[in-house]
């Protein structure tokens, strides 16, 4: 079922908008500083309190190539967030994952996407900051949900159509090369210089031929793309991350994921091997026992 994306965002968040979207009575609207977290990207984000506070509260998202330096450096000219779900595309997970968006609008030269507000239901702390390991049972429904994503779309025809604007198995691997790096280095987001420095940190830790290899691979990884392509392509969210991940634990469990700038065809290794090295000490397992769990 497609989706047509409001006009503007005031539309979007217009009292009557919400009521209709979220199922429950708006009678007013506020917006508020986002403080729930950062943006790696560069976009900006808006909490909405709603009834002057005792109402449903919604995030929304605002990206544009101009703010959002994973936009330009995947080659999003179309809003990828958005066209996944004027497609459709969202409509189409399993039953063991969800998402938050509600609905879409144009805004300015960008686009805006309305959002449950899920806080809390992501997993606490963060990469960067640590946390407490994360329990087994949550562990397990994580693996679950990524190994029920890539068989949804195992093999899928759809994934090679350009009008869903997904993210291409190049732009994939050369979003975080040290090339990207270097051509956003004026880009306020810290992530962007730690890009270049642990670049040019990794060189110093490694042979000098492999450090040279991984860089000539991470700007024109046509021969690894070349390689994958080989096996069998699915659907990857291409960013399992701490910060995009959680378990919405009404009315049922279900992963909750978030932030959808990577997804595109795929093997699902991808997004395996991303999962294992974020969690890195979080995860209650090893990574071969990880491995396993998930096949």
């Amino acid at each position: 079922m497609r989706h047509e994306p409001y006009a503007t965002l005031d539309e979007l968040l217009a009292p009557e908008t919400l009521s209709r979207l979220s199922g429950s009575a708006v009678t007013s609207v506020r917006r508020e500083p986002f403080v729930g977290g950062h943006s790696a990207s560069g976009s900006a984000f808006l909490a909405l309190a709603t009834n002057e506070g005792c109402g449903p509260r919604f995030v929304v998202k605002r990206s544009s190539p101009a703010c959002d330096w994973i936009v330009r450096a995947t080659g999003d000219i179309r809003g990828r967030e958005v066209l996944v779900w004027t497609s459709g595309l969202l409509d189409h997970l399993p039953p063991e994952i969800t998402h938050p968006v509600l609905a879409c609008a144009r805004d300015g030269t960008g686009w805006a996407i309305l959002m449950r507000d899920v806080a809390d239901d992501l997993i606490p702390g963060s990469a960067s900051t640590g946390g407490e390991p994360i329990g087994r049972a949550d562990y397990g429904r994580y693996l679950d949900g990524l190994a029920a994503l890539h068989a949804a779309f195992w093999e899928t025809p759809r994934l090679a159509d350009p009008d869903l604007g997904l993210c291409s198995p190049w732009h994939l691997y050369t979003t975080l090369s040290l090339e990207t790096g270097r051509r956003e280095a004026a880009h306020p987001n810290a992530v962007v210089r730690e890009l270049w420095e642990g670049w040019e940190l990794l060189a110093t830790l490694i042979a000098p031929e492999l450090a040279d290899l991984l860089d000539r691979l991470a700007t024109d990884p046509g021969p690894l793309c070349t390689a994958l392509a080989r096996y069998p392509q699915t659907l990857v969210h291409g960013d399992p991350r701490v910060a995009n991940l959680g378990i919405e634990r009404t009315p049922r469990r279900r992963v909750v994921l978030l932030d959808w700038h990577f997804v595109g065809p795929s093997i699902p290794g991808k997004d395996l091997a991303w999962f294992l090295g974020n969690m890195g000490p979080r995860l209650p397992a090893t990574r071969e026992e990880t491995i396993e769990r998930y096949r």
